[in-house]
């Protein structure tokens, strides 16, 4: 009769980590982010972002008239300034909107199988 030296009664493989590991993480409460505050700013940001390209975009006929008057580089790289910045706030508003859209099915989703249990 063979016995083992150990009464253990773990193997190996759930030591590493098998499927047979009890889980042991504490269930946390799903916390606010912090961007979650400036969640509310995406729409806005977004409509003011678009009009500012329009805007942009409706200034381009004028841009040869503006840069006889006042100088190609100055006004050509106001232009490409003006137009990075209001598609970076564009951006920053898709996002806003995008992850609080997302917090909010997957705060919904972990409530609901919390409440499951």
């Amino acid at each position: 009769m063979v016995t083992r030296a150990s009464s253990h009664s773990l193997d190996a493989f759930t030591v590493i980590g098998g499927p047979n590991r009890p889980n042991t993480r504490p269930q946390l409460p799903p916390q606010r982010r912090i961007d979650d505050d400036l969640a509310p700013l995406g729409i806005p940001a977004l409509t003011l972002g678009t009009i500012l390209i329009l805007t942009g975009l409706a200034a381009l006929p004028l841009m040869n008239g503006w840069a006889g008057d006042y100088g190609p580089l100055m006004v050509y790289t106001a232009y490409l300034l003006y137009l990075s910045l209001t598609v970076a706030l564009s951006v920053w508003g898709v996002r806003r909107i995008r992850d609080h859209r997302r917090s909010l099915y997957y705060t919904s989703a972990a409530h609901s199988a919390h409440h499951r249990r």
